[in-house]
């Protein structure tokens, strides 16, 4: 058996591109459907509420793009609206905290720590997870926010990276955790000054390697692999934003193609009904 279908991948904007081509590598057979909602970026800062909608609306236009499976890359959206989405749509809903949770679960002594945007940190569902699977963990959280701007800027290294990493990531270093989870899709594109101010002891959780490996697993389970040769990939985002080309190919390591503009608040009168049922 096999499914020829692509896999859906959705995120607030271009962070989730770290999870694309960590899916890409893993599963270069098949195709995907990128959508990116560049016109509503970032979902970190906006109430659980709006986030739900706006990962609805997202799941609603890739499954009418044909998609075998949702990817959920955004960790905002991962946090608050992975469970709803589970339960509107027929589809396998992949996100990117539970691998992350079982690859940090796999790595610690006891001590984790967690970083993301506030959103994500708010919702604490990092570290609900950890207490619930290993009662008696410690968890440390702190949101990152100008991490953000630094990766899309390509300032992954240098004095000024390393001296808000080191401003950040100080609470962790003296909670002297020995884990910790790259809790935002941007974060990996940082992942060598996180590991210089962290230091050689503590192990980095990339989510979307995780993620990659748990998605590879379960197509083969359901016999839902593409049985292609290689995979085609559409970009669609909700807005162009200005260098967005440059970013992506930044992000993916390599050129992009056509980008495709969509109408996500089209969706929004069906996502509110559903949402309301």
């Amino acid at each position: 058996m096999s499914d020829p279908r692509p896999i859906g991948v959705f995120d607030s904007g271009i962070g989730g591109l770290t999870v694309l081509r960590a899916l890409r590598e893993r599963l270069p057979a098949e195709s995907y459907v990128y959508l990116g909602d560049t016109a509503r970026v970032p979902y970190g800062t906006k109430g659980a509420d709006t986030v739900t909608r706006f990962a609805t609306e997202a799941t609603l236009l890739l499954e009418r793009r044909g998609v075998k499976a949702v990817v959920v890359a955004c960790n905002t959206a991962s946090a608050i609206a992975l469970d709803r989405l589970r339960g509107l749509t027929d589809l396998p809903v992949y996100g990117v905290i539970e691998p992350g949770v079982e690859a940090a679960l796999r790595a610690t002594s006891g001590k984790v720590g967690v970083i993301g945007t506030l959103a994500t940190l708010a919702s604490d569902r990092y570290g609900q997870m950890l207490r619930a699977a290993r009662p008696g963990i410690e968890v440390s959280g702190k949101a990152c926010p100008l991490f953000v701007p630094l990766a899309e800027e390509g300032w992954v290294d240098g004095g000024v990276t390393l001296a808000v990493a080191g401003t950040y990531l100080e609470e962790l270093r003296e909670a002297d955790v020995d884990t910790l989870i790259l809790g935002c899709t941007h974060y990996p594109i940082l992942k060598k000054a996180i590991g210089e101010v962290m230091g050689p002891k503590v192990k980095l959780v990339d989510s979307a390697l995780v993620l990659a490996d748990s998605v590879a697993a379960d197509l083969a389970a359901r016999g839902a692999e593409s049985g292609a040769a290689s995979g085609s990939l559409e970009l669609l985002v909700s807005d162009v934003p200005q260098r967005f080309a440059e970013l992506s190919e930044r992000f993916l390591a390599h050129p992009v193609g056509d980008i495709e503009l969509v109408d996500l608040e089209e969706l929004m009168p069906e996502a509110t009904r559903i949402l309301a049922q």
